[in-house]
Parts: structure tokens; C-alpha cells; sequence
């Protein structure tokens, strides 16, 4: 049967809670490009969007960025699907909108507004290089701006 060691790695695979949350919830705030704040059940979750780096405010185009994403969010109903937290114990999130008329992936409209570029990790993505792709080629947003520095190269010069 089984050994001490394959029950116990059974029961931690068991217990081992797994964070993953679907919910509906009102954007109170928009900090960025890529960072938002919710309100769920009287409770206040700060939330990065997944996939993309939008420009930091004081960046060129980052008040831009954050007005593109405000306009487009704040106040409004979303559903937030999360599967994990940063080291900055913000929600990763997948950001969505609907209405009767259309549904709305706020992470990817993001990138083919040219408000912001695909996260690093995320590169090699098909999906989200052919709207990164599409905001480059239609000089769409930040890609209509002459000397625009990707944000991790600008976090990393603070």
C-alpha cells in the first residue's frame, strides 16, 4: 500500500490551499497604466493587471496611459479572474468588462491602444505580440511618441 511519505505528500497536495478567485467588484481607483484598486464585499483590493507594463506617471505617455485605463474602468463593474499574488501582495488579474452590447479584455486593450507593452515574461505570446504588433505598425498610443523608454529600463534608472 502506501508508504508514510506518498500519504503525506497526498495530504499536502490535498490542504495546500490553492489561491484562485473569480469575482465581480467596482474599480474605486486607478493608480497606473497597470494598477487598480477594487471594492468587493466592503473589502479594498489593490490589483496589477496580468500580461502588460503600462509607462510609470512620470514617465512620457504614463498620465496618458493611466487616463486611457480610467476612462475606460473606473467606476465601473468588472470581473477580476486571479490565480496568484506579486511580492508586493497585489492580485494578478485578468480585467474584464460586460454589457449587453460587448465584452471587453481590458488587459489586452491595453496593449493594442498602445497604453502599454507586454509584460517581459509574456513575450513569446502569440496572441498578445499580435496586438503589441498592431499598436506598433498603427503608431497607436506611446508607439506614436518619439523616445519612449520601456518601463523596466526606466525602473531600473531610479
Amino acid at each position: 500500500m502506501f508508504s508514510r511519505k506518498y500519504l503525506i505528500f497526498l495530504l499536502f497536495i490535498i490542504v495546500n490551499p490553492v489561491f484562485a478567485e473569480q469575482y465581480t467588484a467596482n474599480v474605486i481607483k486607478v493608480i497606473d497604466g497597470d494598477t487598480i484598486w477594487v471594492k468587493k464585499d466592503n473589502k479594498h483590493i489593490k490589483i496589477r493587471l496580468s500580461y502588460i507594463d503600462a509607462p510609470e506617471l512620470k514617465q512620457n505617455f504614463g498620465i496618458r496611459s493611466r487616463d486611457f485605463l480610467s476612462t475606460l474602468i473606473l467606476n465601473k463593474n468588472v470581473e477580476v479572474n486571479t490565480n496568484k499574488k506579486d511580492r508586493y501582495n497585489r492580485h494578478l488579474g485578468e480585467i474584464y468588462i460586460h454589457s449587453a452590447k460587448e465584452s471587453i479584455f481590458v488587459n489586452a486593450k491595453m496593449i493594442k491602444s498602445g497604453n502599454a507593452w507586454i509584460y517581459k515574461t509574456y513575450k513569446k505570446n502569440p496572441y498578445l505580440n499580435n496586438l503589441e504588433n498592431y499598436a506598433r505598425v498603427n503608431k497607436k498610443g506611446l508607439w506614436n511618441e518619439e523616445k519612449i523608454i520601456e518601463p523596466w529600463k526606466f525602473r531600473r534608472k531610479q
